[in-house]
C-alpha cells in the first residue's frame, strides 16, 4: 500500500524543512513506497518548478530511488531612503542547498529519512544602516556569525536523521536549523518568497533560548492528518559554522509545540502554540543579532541562568477559490507559498523572560495570499505590522533607547516563472533609539529555484 505520512516535521521553531505526503497508510511494510511523495519536475522553461527541470527523466528516476535535491538561490538589493543610522544601498545573496534521502524508498530501511541542508551567503544588507532591534532583512542574518554580514562560503546548518516507528510516530536527532519554526500560511518562506523582516517570520522572543542551528534530539507524533505535536532537547549555543560538538554543556533547552489546521467550510485555518525552556547557561551576551549598531552591546546579566518563551500564531483564509482539495488534507506551510488562491489573515505573539530577552513581548499581524491581480494566479502579496516590548534595563549602552519599537512591510512578488519569483518590497522601521529617525527601506529580491 502507497505510505504518506501526514503534515510536515515542524519541530517548535525547529523544523528539519523536510516536507512529508499528506495522507497516512496503516503500514510502513513496503519500502519502494518511501516518505516523500515525488515532486514534478516536468514541463517547460515557463511551467516546471524547478529551472534545471527533470534531465530528460533523470531526476525522477533519482526521485523514485530515495533522492530529491534543489538549490535556492536569492538575491537582495535593499535601500535605506530616509531615517535610520545610513541612507545606504547595500546588495546580498544566499544559496541554500537541500538534500533529502528517503530510505525507505531506497529500500534501505522503512520509515528512515535523512535531511540535509548547507547554505552560503555573500555579499552586504543595510541591517546595521536601518537600525531597529531585529533586522530588516531575516535571509541574510542567518547562518549567523561573529560580525554582521560576514560572508559564508559553506555551511552545513542541518544533518538530521529521523526514524518512523509508524506512520503517526517517529523520533529524530542529528543538527537542524529553525528558519522554518513557527510555520504560517501567509506569513513564514525564510525570507525568501513572503515578508523579509524577521518579525514576520517567526516570533522572535524565544531567539534568546533557540539557537538558529544546533544539535538536537527529539519526537513527533501526528494523531490525526490535522495535528502535530513535537518534543525536543536541543544545546542552547548556536552551531551555525560548527559541528556542534564543541556546544555541548553551554546550556540546554526543552522546546515543545503544537500545530493544528482546520477547515470553516472550505476555508482552511490553522495555529501554533508553543514554548521553550533553556538552562545551565549564563545569558549575559546577546550579540548583535539584536542591536545593529558598531561598538554597542548589550549590559550583562550574569546572575541568569535560565530562560523561557512561550508563543502561538494562527492563519486563516477569508478569500480561497473552490477547490477540488479534499479537506482531509493539509496544507503545506513549509514551502512558502499559498497554497490556495485568494487571501487570508494572520496574527503572531510571544512572551518572553523579561530578565533575559530584549525584546519580551512581540506581536504582528497582517493579510497575505495569492492571486490577487486576474490572470497572475502565482503572484504573492502580503502587508502587515508589528510591535515589539523592549527591556531597556538588557540594552542599557544605547543612550536614548525606546521601550517599544514598530514598524510596517508591504510586498508584492510577481511570478516569473513557477520557479522564478521577482518581489518588490518596502518596510517602515522604527529603530531602537530616539536619536535615529524611522527608517524607510526599499527593497527587491530575485529568487531562483533549480
Amino acid at each position: 500500500m502507497h505510505t504518506r505520512l501526514t503534515g510536515a516535521l515542524a519541530l517548535h521553531l525547529l523544523v528539519a524543512s523536510a516536507s512529508l505526503a499528506q495522507e497516512a497508510a496503516p503500514t510502513l511494510a513496503k519500502a519502494s513506497d518511501g516518505i516523500l511523495p515525488i515532486p514534478d519536475y516536468t514541463g517547460d522553461l515557463w511551467t516546471r518548478r524547478a529551472l534545471l527541470g527533470d534531465f530528460n527523466g533523470g531526476r525522477t528516476n533519482l526521485a523514485n530511488a530515495g533522492v530529491q535535491f534543489g538549490i535556492d538561490f536569492n538575491q537582495t538589493v535593499q535601500s535605506v531612503v530616509d531615517g535610520g543610522r545610513d541612507i545606504n544601498t547595500a546588495y546580498g545573496g544566499t544559496i541554500d542547498y537541500n538534500l533529502s534521502l528517503d530510505l525507505m524508498r531506497m529500500g534501505v530501511l522503512p520509515g528512515a529519512l535523512i535531511k540535509f541542508r548547507g547554505e552560503s551567503r555573500y555579499g552586504e544588507t543595510v541591517n546595521a544602516d536601518a537600525g531597529p532591534i531585529l533586522p530588516v532583512n531575516a535571509d541574510f542574518m542567518f547562518p549567523l556569525t561573529a560580525e554582521l554580514d560576514e560572508g559564508v562560503p559553506l555551511a552545513i546548518t542541518t544533518l538530521l536523521y529521523t526514524q518512523f516507528l509508524s506512520e503517526s510516530f517517529g523520533v529524530y536527532f542529528g543538527k537542524l536549523d529553525t528558519f522554518d519554526g513557527d510555520p504560517n500560511e501567509f506569513a513564514s518562506g525564510r525570507g525568501l518568497t513572503q515578508f523579509q523582516n524577521l518579525n514576520f517570520i517567526f516570533s522572535p522572543t524565544p531567539l534568546v533560548t533557540v539557537p538558529y542551528s544546533t544539535l538536537a534530539a527529539g519526537l513527533v507524533w501526528l494523531p490525526t492528518k490535522h495535528i502535530t505535536l513535537t518534543t525536543s532537547l536541543l544545546t542552547t549555543a548556536d552551531s551555525s559554522t560548527t559541528t556542534g560538538f564543541d556546544k555541548i554543556g553551554d546550556g540546554w533547552t526543552w522546546a515543545s509545540e503544537a500545530q493544528f489546521q482546520y477547515r470553516l467550510g472550505h476555508l482552511p485555518g490553522g495555529f501554533n502554540i508553543g514554548g521553550s525552556y533553556a538552562w545551565a547557561q549564563h545569558f549575559s551576551t546577546i550579540g548583535r543579532r539584536f542591536v545593529f549598531e558598531p561598538g554597542e552591546g548589550i549590559t550583562p546579566s550574569p546572575d541568569a541562568d535560565d530562560s523561557w518563551s512561550i508563543y502561538a500564531s494562527a492563519w486563516q483564509y477569508i478569500v480561497a477559490d473552490d477547490s477540488s482539495e479534499s479537506a482531509e488534507t493539509p496544507m503545506n506551510l513549509l514551502d512558502g507559498v499559498p497554497d490556495r488562491k485568494g487571501l487570508g489573515l494572520f496574527v503572531r505573539a510571544g512572551f518572553a523572560d523579561e530578565d533575559t530577552n530584549p525584546t519580551d513581548f512581540a506581536i504582528s499581524g497582517g493579510i497575505g495570499g495569492r492571486g490577487l491581480l486576474p490572470s497572475r494566479d502565482h503572484d504573492l502579496f502580503g502587508v502587515g505590522v508589528f510591535h515589539n516590548e523592549v527591556q531597556t534595563r538588557r540594552l542599557t549602552s544605547i543612550v536614548g533607547l525606546e521601550d517599544s519599537t514598530q514598524g510596517f512591510e508591504a510586498f508584492y512578488n510577481f511570478a516569473l516563472t513557477p520557479a522564478a519569483g521577482l518581489t518588490f518590497d518596502v518596510q517602515v522601521v522604527e529603530p531602537a533609539t530616539d536619536r535615529i529617525d524611522n527608517a524607510v527601506v526599499i527593497g527587491a529580491r530575485l529568487l531562483l529555484r533549480f
